[in-house]
């Protein structure tokens, strides 16, 4: 199935890769509760911070690189250049990568575990309980599919929303990288499904629950 070669590819940490190169000059410091158009509620605050070991980051500034909650509503259904993605740094940092960026795209199906698992012979994982499927593998690959029916430009309707996280594995702090990626990241999905009119469909729990480790 398309979504199998998709997939793999993003928990792989190749399609959610960022490219925007070194830091774009406009940057500006932020508090973590205002990071990412304030979607993070407070145990995702708390998240970023134990991630970044900072109180206060740089997210990308102007028309066209801030996250807009509005925007990426709008454009789930556009390609990458299009969509809004929340694109975070440390505070000078001069390394040019993001501490983590997130994006969020429709789709027309999700990923299984036993799939994915057959797939990816000796690999790591954490699964979590949330959407219609939520992972994180390694330290730079974070994904959850939550139900979500839109429809393009198009015409087209889709099922689901496929959001990640991208992160700088060597930046990441704390004991818990891979469940507080994932409570930055269900905090800001269950604000785009409310956005986008699907709050009772995702399925996106206002606590995430601990995770499960599996080797495949």
């Amino acid at each position: 199935m398309l979504w199998a070669t998709a997939t793999l590819t993003t928990l792989a940490g190749v399609s959610a890769c960022s490219d925007e190169g070194d830091k774009q000059p406009q940057a500006a410091q932020t508090p973590a509760s205002r990071i990412c158009d304030g979607t993070l509620d407070r145990p995702a605050v708390t998240a970023l911070q134990r991630l970044g070991g900072a109180d206060s980051f740089e997210e990308l500034s102007g028309k066209g690189n801030q996250f807009s909650l509005d925007r990426a509503a709008a454009h789930v259904h556009d390609d990458v250049q299009q969509r809004s993605r929340c694109t975070v740094y440390l505070p000078d940092d001069t390394s040019g990568a993001p501490l983590v960026q997130l994006d969020f795209k429709a789709a027309d199906t999700h990923p299984t575990r036993a799939a994915v698992l057959k797939a990816s012979p000796g690999k790591d994982f954490t699964f979590y309980a949330l959407g219609a499927y939520a992972a994180t593998s390694d330290k730079n690959s974070t994904t959850l599919y939550f139900q979500c029916t839109t429809k393009g430009s198009d015409g087209k309707r889709t099922r689901y929303v496929d959001a990640g996280i991208f992160s700088s594995a060597g930046q990441l702090k704390g004991n818990s990288p891979s469940k507080d990626r994932m409570v930055i990241l269900n905090s800001v999905s269950r604000h785009l499904a409310d956005k986008l009119g699907c709050a009772d469909e995702a399925h996106l729990p206002s606590t995430v629950p601990d995770g499960e480790s599996v080797t495949s």
